[in-house]
């Protein structure tokens, strides 16, 4: 049998038919094979896998368990070190909260004692006076000890950070513990920061002294929110005032998204729409208000989510903002290309919250890319991101979805 020879240009198409071919599998694959391997483990996070939260909850528990003060951390501000010394602790408790919130364990049952001892451990080291530090420095008053104040007198004001945070957090342990020795502190947390809520000018209550942070108003209106559903009580009015505030001061009218700060005595924007402060916001004020939640989830799918090759990602500034452009801070964290890492991770918790399963898995594969996650053992730790990235984390990929949140109803 003969072989006919190929004639050269027909090779010369043949290979150049071949080439196009490789690249466009190249390219095919550069699109879909990266994301797919980055988020494989997204769908069991959603959908609350025991062994796959189990292993990230070992994790944090290690760090937890550890003596962490606010050397651990190098910002170079002592104000900063000590926040994320309490925000480690805040959010590993949230984490470990959430995870016996959405499991029908019995109260008995081993895992869910062993979640709710360890949550009891981080709320132990909040409240500690280590952790108020950096807020006591600020106020020149411990923030607990404002809370003992007469009402309505000079010092019974401010401190929403500390307090919001840290009510959050105890009242989702008053959930799991309708009766604890937590509940004394619980109760003047919440009471003080309802007063402040009812007496201020604006409805936002200060962080420190003449600084509104709407997003810290919006942890403490969950820590509001929270103490009247484990307490079978009527919410305090101040919970209105301050869902009130936020949803006519803080929430920019253009885009959607939460003011970052306002001005004390007017409520007016100091720092426009940012990712971080909104994509947190909406995390936190599920606790209160899902529809306000709702709200701000959508202005940040909307105005700063995007897909690279499937990796979803989170703009700290909206296009829109011509002064924003590469504005970094403790609170965006690093950006690259606009993106931030803060905004990234905390729009996790926020797209749980809302139910939003696409946008969850994309954001989870951009946290496990750069967050180099390893097994060693039953944990699963996040090599770049440190005891306040694991447990930020972790409170995020835990987030109540909607059908936990009216169970807890």
């Amino acid at each position: 049998m003969v072989m006919k020879k190929t004639p050269r240009n027909a090779q010369r198409r043949a290979r150049s038919a071949r080439g196009l071919l490789a690249l466009l599998v190249f390219v095919m694959g550069l699109g879909t094979i990266p994301h797919r391997v980055c988020e494989r483990d997204a769908l069991a996070y959603f959908e609350g896998d025991a062994e796959q939260v189990d292993a990230l909850a070992g994790s944090v528990a290690t760090w937890t368990e550890r003596t962490l003060d606010s050397s651990s951390f190098a910002t170079g501000s002592p104000r900063f070190d000590g926040e994320w010394l309490f925000g480690t602790y805040m959010m590993a408790a949230m984490g470990f909260g959430q995870v016996a919130l959405a499991r029908d364990d019995a109260p008995a049952a081993p895992r869910r004692i062993e979640t709710v001892a360890r949550m009891e451990r981080c709320l132990d080291a909040m409240l500690s006076p280590a952790a108020r530090v950096f807020d006591r420095d600020a106020w020149a008053l411990d923030a607990l000890a404002s809370t003992e104040e007469p009402p309505g007198s000079p010092r019974d004001h401010g401190h929403v950070a500390y307090l919001g945070y840290a009510g959050l957090a105890l009242g989702v342990h008053r959930l799991l513990v309708p009766h604890s020795r937590f509940d004394a502190r619980h109760d003047a947390i919440v009471a003080a920061l309802a007063r402040r809520f009812e007496a201020s000018r604006t409805g936002l209550v200060e962080t420190y002294p003449n600084e509104v942070y709407p997003v810290d108003n919006t942890a403490a209106l969950g820590a509001l929110a929270l103490h009247a559903k484990a307490t079978g009580t009527t919410a305090s009015p101040g919970l209105a005032r301050g869902l009130e505030a936020i949803r006519t001061h803080g929430i920019q009218r253009e885009s959607g998204l939460l003011a970052q700060a306002v001005d004390v005595a007017t409520s007016a924007p100091r720092d426009p729409g940012r990712g971080s402060g909104t994509a947190l916001a909406a995390y936190f004020i599920a606790y209160a208000d899902p529809a306000t939640s709702a709200s701000l989830y959508r202005a940040v799918r909307r105005e700063l989510y995007r897909t690279v090759i499937g990796f979803g990602a989170i703009l700290e500034h909206p296009a829109s903002c011509d002064t924003c452009s590469g504005r970094v801070d403790i609170d965006s964290g690093p950006l690259a290309f606009g993106f931030g890492v803060s905004a990234t991770g905390f729009a996790i918790g926020a797209s749980r919250a809302n139910d939003d399963r696409d946008a969850f898995a994309s954001l989870y594969a951009t946290a496990h890319l750069f967050g180099a996650p390893f097994d060693e053992g039953s944990t699963r730790t996040f090599a770049t991101g440190g005891p306040l990235g694991d447990a930020i984390l972790f409170a995020m990929l835990t987030a109540p979805r909607s059908a936990t949140l009216a169970r807890a109803s």
